[in-house]
């Protein structure tokens, strides 16, 4: 089964969770390259990295990600909330959104984001 890592954007910090041993494990960065470069280290190039299209916040690590051969799906947060809701999640914090955005990756299938054109991005 292939490792999906639940990444929830903000503006400052990524929180992400994936499962070690049947285990979460969370880990939060900066949401720079720095950060970006410690969150390909702990999932590996070749989980299935999940997030939140917040705002334009999402953007850099999507394109980063993607630069370095991962496989990324961007997913409306209104999806993610209503997941939440149908099983009656509680509570709200950056590692419970992460946990959950990880949890509907492993439920769902899922389309894989593509960058667009560089030109169109400029």
């Amino acid at each position: 089964m292939q490792t999906v890592v639940g990444i929830d954007v903000s503006k400052e910090t990524l929180a992400a969770c994936h499962l070690v041993a049947g285990e979460p494990r969370h880990l939060e960065v900066e949401n720079a390259k720095a950060g970006f470069r410690r969150l390909l280290k702990g999932g590996g190039p070749e989980s299935l990295y999940v997030m939140e299209a917040t705002g334009s916040y999402y953007m850099r690590l999507a394109y980063f990600l993607v630069g370095q051969g991962a496989k990324v799906a961007v997913v409306n947060p209104l999806v993610i909330k209503r997941f939440i809701q149908m099983r009656l999640g509680k509570g709200k914090s950056d590692r419970k959104d992460a946990q959950w955005i990880m949890r509907y990756g492993q439920q769902n299938e899922l389309r894989l984001w593509r960058p667009d054109d560089a030109r169109l991005v400029e």
